[in-house]
């Protein structure tokens, strides 16, 4: 099958295993930035994904159209689905780290978005299918709402108990311009956080990148576990 079913972007950390996959051909690198940045086509089974390794972020001076310019990618390649993952900090007093959490809202706090969008962009097929293969896999999956900053400071404890008060489950850096984007385009979405650390207003954590990198990598053991069947049920 030459069609890309899938177009995902890999948050901080997270990687796919090896020998999870065949037929590895890469399309891009740059090793400038925060992020060592890789795109590549490869299979898993007999489906073939479209991977972006690292992201472009408010934080390192990208504007809108750099930081979205996956999501066109993606959709100039043909991909019909797109599973966008980040890093995040968990709110929620139920999640651990290293939890995955299936973004079903989010609360948009940067200041503009300059894409075409729709009220609600994620895909409830996609939801529904990723959900059913996690819970035959026995991997647990929180659903919640996603809170988008521009960064790069982590939250204060007033920040954190605002976030709280609000509804917010999670918060991170990044993903929402490009969830909009490929809603805008057509692609259907699904969008996952990592919990990499634990967001207490009254114990503020100084989290530090390498942190975040070193639970995202646990977290992938969970993702790799999910991905074949997932990909499996898509057209």
């Amino acid at each position: 099958m030459n069609t890309i079913v899938l177009a995902l972007i890999l948050g901080s950390g997270l990687e796919l295993d090896e020998s999870l996959i065949t037929s590895k051909k890469l399309l891009f690198e740059d090793k400038s930035g925060i992020h060592h940045k890789l795109v590549f086509t490869c299979m898993i089974g007999d489906r073939k994904l479209l991977v972006f390794r690292g992201r472009k972020h408010f934080y390192e001076g990208n504007g809108f159209e750099s930081i979205t310019s996956s999501v066109r990618t993606a959709s100039e390649m043909g991909a019909g689905n797109i599973l966008i993952t980040n890093a995040a900090g968990g709110l929620n007093e139920n999640f651990d780290e290293g939890d995955l959490m299936l973004i079903n809202s989010h609360i948009n706090f940067i200041e503009k978005m300059n894409h075409k969008r729709s009220p609600f962009p994620y895909s409830k097929t996609l939801q529904e299918i990723f959900l059913r293969v996690s819970g035959e896999m026995k991997i647990k999956v929180h659903e919640g709402v996603y809170g988008c900053y521009s960064g790069p400071a982590y939250e204060t404890s007033g920040e954190v108990r605002f976030q709280k008060k609000i509804g917010l489950d999670a918060a991170g850096m990044s993903t929402l311009p490009e969830v909009n984007a490929a809603g805008g385009l057509g692609i259907n979405v699904i969008a996952v956080s990592v919990i990499t650390n634990l967001l207490k207003e009254n114990f503020p954590q100084h989290t530090a990148h390498e942190d975040v990198l070193n639970i995202s990598k646990i977290a992938s053991a969970k993702l790799n576990a999910i991905l074949p069947g997932f990909v499996s049920e898509l057209n």
